[in-house]
């Protein structure tokens, strides 16, 4: 496998209280952005990182990816008016090597390895793969008065996550029957969906939130803090990649 990840950081950090870009928050020592980033980077399939911010923020990045050491990244990508937006820009800028097309959130700062693992064999053997957390709560659809008009079968919810991975050619044909017609996407694999490609769940990992608020930062560095200990105890790639 020869991977591109694009990593949209081009969100505003308004929820979090932040002036400026989300990516940029600091947690435990380091940009929210950089941790996401650094595991992207050890993995060996990951050959290309496209880093996808605000105009503003680029030069930013630029030296956060000099100084942090980050080989793989490419020049940041200015994003555009919506996330899809961003990684379909993103996408224009991956390398013609790439066959594999990896999409990861730079606010999921706790992804673990074993997490982007699964994920990448699953889309090898599949065509396309996506995490999320099977819905452990019962989920009910109401309308603008808040008035229940459907109570959903949890046994076939999932609760979406990043990372994402497809097929190159599946994410370009996407892109083109979208024709330009992004917003309405709430995820990568719903536009592999439904360009009539299939996309299969993989379990995915509590930790794996995604910092959205205040509380959601708390949590975020409190699971940083016990990845960092879990990684004084181990190696930080335990075992040989097949890829």
């Amino acid at each position: 496998m020869r991977v591109a990840a694009i990593v949209p950081a081009a969100g505003a950090g308004r929820r979090l209280g932040s002036r400026g870009a989300k990516a940029f928050v600091p947690i435990r020592g380091e940009p929210l952005a950089i941790h996401a980033l650094k595991i992207l980077e050890a993995h060996p399939a990951v050959r290309w990182i496209i880093p996808v911010v605000r105009e503003s923020d680029r030069d930013a990045l630029r030296r956060l990816l000099r100084r942090h050491r980050l080989d793989k990244a490419l020049d940041p990508v200015l994003g555009g008016p919506s996330r899809a937006d961003s990684v379909a820009r993103g996408f224009a800028a991956v390398p013609e090597r790439a066959n594999w097309i990896l999409v990861h959130d730079a606010a999921r700062p706790c992804l673990r390895l074993r997490l982007l693992e699964a994920v990448l064999k699953v889309a090898r053997r599949e065509g396309a793969a996506a995490c999320g957390l099977p819905a452990s709560v019962t989920v009910k659809a109401a309308d603008d008065t808040g008035s229940v008009r459907l109570t959903l079968d949890r046994d076939q919810l999932w609760l979406a996550q990043t990372p994402q991975v497809f097929r190159r050619d599946w994410f370009a044909q996407a892109l083109t029957r979208a024709d330009h017609e992004l917003s309405g996407f709430p995820d990568d694999a719903s536009l592999v969906e439904a360009a009539g490609f299939p996309v299969r769940m993989v379990p995915g990992d509590p930790w794996n939130l995604k910092v959205t608020t205040r509380e959601d930062l708390v949590l975020a560095e409190a699971i940083l803090a016990h990845m960092d200990q879990e990684a004084a105890r181990r190696p930080l790639w335990p075992g040989r990649a097949d890829f």
